[in-house]
């Protein structure tokens, strides 16, 4: 025994040193940003009894300030550490209760190597550090700003051509009234040519059980696509056409036998110039969200808490936006647009949105800001 407390006390105070060599070894620093966003998104969709989308406003103001640390273990390999809150208020109201909303804590490694550079993330993160094409069908802008956090892992590779994430994002526990639920998540694209990019988009959102609803929903959904860029020599951004093939994998293991597999197309046109952009979404197949209108064993509707994207995606949606984002700084970005929704029986409502961005860490390190693998 007393041998073992004697070689504990070695240990304990040989400890600083061995710090101490780790970090003369290893460059150390210390780490802090700040990320600020404004958004302001005003739904009117009254012409059409608000039926699929329904009218309301959305004005917030997040500030997420983090500190942490960084290691650099050699030319090819860096760690770093984050902690931080992000707070957010509603514009009007006076619940400062309310304010700190989510904790953010993660660790972010990147890798350099010949063929390209690698990145993890494990912990919650904000989701900005997604760099993958995520469509309409996938995500909704009111999730990406009411969701603006991932809580799990995302790793990332970027080639000359070539970039690929894949990510998990663990929404729900289970519980009384809530499910465990989670979603995985992938993304990439290969720039063929100059002008031709070839990409995929996928998610596997597995909806499980509560105590007061024992079932299971499946609802996955996979877009291969194709994008042709013809912008070059010439005086546009961007002179663009995509199309994309959207099929999903649905079950209700409790109330179906046979799964739903709607499939559809999607057509994407988009053109910018001057930092104004007018792009057209048109979309006809299939209805991805045949669950939406539902209700569980404990009579929830599934809606958003099953479908994460645009509420539109039935037999024909079509959705046209006007956007102007004036190139500020690298640091700084301001989006205003309008946006206006139809469906097979016409016009739905439109939506207006402004929002802005200040990254302190982009302004800190241009060439290394966080939310990009390198």
């Amino acid at each position: 025994m007393k041998k073992i407390l004697y070689i504990l006390l070695l240990c304990a105070l040989s400890l600083p040193a061995t710090a101490q060599g780790f970090l003369e070894r290893n460059r150390f620093s210390w780490e802090y940003d700040a990320d600020l966003q404004y958004i302001f998104d005003n739904r009117e969709f009254s012409i059409s009894q608000d039926a699929i989308i329904p009218s309301g406003t959305m004005h917030t103001v997040v500030f997420a300030p983090t500190v942490g640390f960084s290691i650099q273990q050699s030319r090819y390999v860096q760690h770093r550490l984050t902690a931080g809150v992000e707070f957010a208020h509603d514009m009007g109201t006076r619940d400062w209760a309310q304010l700190p909303r989510e904790l953010l804590l993660f660790y972010d490694a990147h890798v350099r190597t010949r063929k390209g550079n690698f990145e993890a993330l494990v912990g919650i993160f904000p989701r900005r550090y997604t760099e993958g094409s995520y469509g309409e069908a996938f995500y909704s802008g009111m999730f990406r700003n009411s969701d603006r956090n991932i809580e799990g892992t995302l790793l990332k590779w970027r080639a000359e051509r070539f970039y690929a994430e894949i990510g998990l994002d663990w929404m729900g526990k289970y519980g009384y009234d809530t499910r465990e639920r989670f979603q995985v998540f992938s993304a990439g694209s290969w720039q063929a040519k100059s002008w031709l990019q070839l990409g995929w988009t996928a998610s596997f959102y597995h909806f499980a059980c509560s105590q007061l609803a024992p079932n299971v929903v499946d609802n996955h959904l996979l877009e291969p696509w194709v994008k042709m860029d013809f912008s070059r020599r010439t005086r546009w951004q961007e002179l663009s056409v995509q199309a994309g093939l959207l099929a999903s994998y649905q079950l209700d293991r409790a109330a179906d036998a046979q799964p739903r597999i709607p499939v559809g197309g999607e057509l994407k046109l988009t053109a910018r110039r001057w930092n104004v952009m007018a792009q057209n979404t048109t979309y006809v197949g299939g209805n991805l969200m045949p669950y939406f209108h539902e209700l569980d064993p404990a009579g929830t509707p599934y809606a958003t808490s099953l479908y994460f994207g645009t509420p539109c995606y039935d037999t024909f949606f079509n959705l046209a936006e006007v956007a102007w984002t004036p190139q500020i700084a690298h640091f700084l970005s301001l989006r205003l647009s309008a946006r206006f929704y139809f469906d097979r029986l016409g016009f739905l409502g439109w939506q207006q949105i402004c929002s802005l961005r200040f990254n302190l860490d982009a302004l800190r390190n241009r060439d290394t800001a966080s939310g990009r693998c390198l």
